[in-house]
């Protein structure tokens, strides 16, 4: 676990990391920066960390589940609602604020205590990887993220019941909170029973919660068809994607295909020269753009961006060693279904819950910490603040 002297320092990378976001919703506020949208509702002067789901789960707060039909809001889970409404109006506000601030403290304590040593590089990788800052917005997602985070810190010091009862929690407050069962599994082997049934409590968490979904709405795909009506329609949804990649090339095929012929060229000496993984660095640098390059809005720049940067951070945690792949599949399958999920959309937070590419960033090569890209990183962070309410989180 965390010493003393650890736990102070990373508790001041939390205040720096909150206070500057903070900062920032309060500049966005003054300068007029966030548009105030029909339906959307402000609370206490901070309205841009209650927008959007935040709605939705006060709502399912208020109002429950819809009875006996399907809609929109199965696709949220429980945890946040109960909790909102155990608050109860006006008090829902301050409880949901004050948790997820909390909770981001808890997530910051609970990656810094996982498997890299240097505590202080987890905690500034999470500080200063670009869209962070909606761990400190009224949703569950620092709540699953410090559940999963400290699960996994429990389960590498062979406590399997706590790190299970945690992954409950983290599966109770969001749909990809079950996924922390596969490290937990993983780990699991040659432990006995105790190791198996820990790993078993976050699945029988979410197995609960469709149970229940089925029995309220009469439908035993509810979940699955809110996932639908918000895009998220599966594999096929990378169609839209695809067709937005063969209009780029239509529009510019001879300015891209000089650009792909020269590439080839400097890819086979790179390979000559330097080997696979700067060849394969050197291909994915140049494919980027192109991909990039075929996103519709600044929400899919966004998001795809900050895939680009997680993509290349799986592949750094597998070759971390065996200590890591379960930590590697674990933050693979995260990734894997947000993006066979069919929409791009919000990828950037919800990855957020694969929490051991920080771990990538602490213990893998040393120029992912060099200081002017974390510099760039945490401006970016606190920039994305400032667009809030241009698009979700």
């Amino acid at each position: 676990m965390l010493g003393r002297r650890d736990a102070v320092v990373v508790g001041l990378v939390w205040l720096v990391w909150l206070g500057a976001v903070l900062a920032a919703v309060g500049i966005g506020l003054a300068a007029g920066a966030y548009a105030l949208r029909l339906g959307w509702s402000e609370h206490h002067g901070l309205w841009p960390l209650y927008a959007w789901d935040y709605n939705w789960y006060d709502h399912i707060a208020r109002d429950g589940y819809p009875a006996r039909r399907d809609g929109r809001e199965y696709a949220f889970f429980p945890l946040w609602p109960l909790v909102l409404r155990w608050a109860g109006t006006h008090w829902d506000v301050i409880v949901g604020g004050g948790l997820a601030w909390a909770a981001s403290a808890a997530a910051f304590f609970g990656v810094s205590a996982g498997l890299p040593q240097a505590r202080l590089r987890s905690a500034l990788a999470v500080a200063c990887w670009p869209g962070s800052f909606a761990l400190a917005i009224a949703y569950p997602d620092a709540l699953a993220l410090a559940a999963a985070a400290w699960a996994a810190a429990l389960a590498l010091r062979g406590r399997p019941i706590s790190a299970g009862a945690l992954g409950a929690i983290a599966a109770l407050a969001r749909p990809n909170g079950v996924l922390i069962a596969l490290p937990l599994a993983w780990l699991a082997r040659g432990r006995g029973v105790r190791g198996w049934l820990g790993a078993s409590l976050p699945v029988g968490t979410a197995a609960g919660v469709e149970a229940y979904f089925w029995a309220r709405s009469d439908h035993v795909d509810a979940f699955f068809d809110a996932q639908r009506r918000w895009g998220r329609k599966g594999p096929e949804g990378l169609g839209t994607w695809s067709h937005h990649v063969g209009g780029v090339l239509e529009r510019h095929g001879l300015l891209i295909g000089l650009l792909a012929a020269a590439a080839a060229v400097a890819l086979v000496l790179a390979w000559h020269r330097f080997g696979f993984w700067p060849t394969a660095i050197g291909a994915y640098a140049c494919a980027v753009p192109i991909l990039l390059a075929a996103t519709k809005s600044l929400q899919g720049l966004v998001d795809s961006a900050r895939a680009a940067l997680v993509l290349p951070l799986l592949v750094v945690l597998w070759r971390l060693g065996a200590r890591y792949r379960p930590w590697a599949a674990f933050a693979t399958a995260v990734a894997g279904l947000l993006l066979l999920s069919g929409t791009i959309q919000s990828f950037g937070r919800q990855s957020l819950f694969a929490f051991p590419v920080f771990w990538a960033i602490a213990d893998g090569p040393r120029w992912l910490r060099y200081p002017p890209l974390a510099a760039l990183g945490f401006a970016a962070n606190i920039g994305l603040v400032l667009l809030l309410t241009r698009f979700a989180p």
